[in-house]
């Protein structure tokens, strides 16, 4: 009984939120749209808690021991509050310990029962706690997470929320691709090995980047297709026209717009400039030529043609 008195409490609790999602391909420009939102006075403060979560790509990890695959997830809760968030979600790990004797995977992205999944494990709710939690430890404003993988669990994350705002970072794909080869080498030049498991998000394969994109292109049209609240956001349009784009990024949440010569930003600085940076956001120009060969060059190109004209 109390288990379903705080489901439905939190329920209430989730109905009233429209927290913001952050998400879209790794190297779009998700990070500093995400500092330029959680910079907002109306927002949680993240100062000690920028990271990504994956908490809907991989919900069960919440119900494991500490361990360095939640660390992320524990700086949102709270270290400290990470054993009350354990008590209170352990109906939820009966109802996986139950799905697992079934045999139901814990994953749930691209299974053909894939609300089946979810709503046995009972998915949503333990999102909803792990949110609430966030949400207290973080300074009860409203919440903003940014995890780039969270644009493949869209369908959940409105089930978590039914009033989440999504924005969708987009980029020009031979700079995404390119800016994934330019960072893998780095981190080769600094010596670690090209081979190691860590690195391999870097270095894909075209084939698969082409996949990827057309995959998130089509979740873009089936979003805006249904009316969902979502915004694609241009990586140029946020570097080159940062003011403008911001003020229809805060247009679109639901939240005024701090002037430059504005008291009501509290401690927290103007909008128009790059928090990382501390400068105007600049664009990431990136010598295309050096990473990708003509054919790939001409691929992409191709490619284009096919996806929303966001990507720029």
């Amino acid at each position: 009984m109390q288990d379903q008195l705080f489901s439905k409490l939190l329920q209430e609790w989730a109905t009233d939120n429209s927290p913001v999602f952050v998400v879209g391909p790794e190297r779009s420009g998700t990070s500093l749209l995400f500092q330029q939102v959680s910079n907002h006075p109306e927002f949680c403060d993240f100062s000690e808690a920028t990271v990504e979560t994956f908490c809907f790509t991989s919900p069960w990890l919440l119900l494991a021991e500490s361990g360095p695959d939640n660390y992320e997830m524990r700086l949102y809760v709270g270290q400290d509050n990470w054993d009350e968030f354990q008590k209170k979600i352990q109906f939820i790990v009966e109802a996986n310990r139950e799905a697992d004797s079934r045999g139901l995977p814990k994953t749930y992205l691209y299974e053909e029962n894939r609300p089946k999944i979810w709503e046995a494990r009972q998915y949503g709710t333990l999102l909803r706690t792990f949110f609430y939690f966030a949400w207290q430890n973080l300074g009860k404003k409203r919440l903003v997470e940014k995890t780039p993988a969270h644009v493949r669990s869209l369908p959940e994350v409105y089930d978590v929320f039914p009033n989440a705002k999504v924005l969708v970072c987009t980029r020009e794909p031979s700079e995404i691709i390119a800016s994934h080869r330019k960072r893998f080498e780095s981190e080769v030049a600094l010596g670690v090995d090209r081979n190691a498991e860590e690195l391999q998000w870097l270095n894909k394969p075209l084939d698969e980047f082409i996949s990827y994109f057309k995959e998130v292109d089509d979740i873009i049209r089936h979003h805006l297709s249904q009316g969902n609240a979502l915004l694609v956001v241009p990586y140029s349009e946020l570097t080159e026209y940062a003011k403008d784009t911001m003020q229809s990024v805060f247009e679109f949440v639901g939240v005024n717009t701090i002037a430059s010569n504005s008291n009501d930003a509290g401690d927290r600085p103007a909008q128009d400039w790059d928090p990382l940076l501390n400068k105007p956001p600049q664009s990431n120009k990136i010598d295309i030529a050096a990473y990708l060969s003509e054919s790939e060059v001409l691929r992409v190109k191709k490619l284009k043609e096919c996806l929303v004209d966001t990507w720029r």
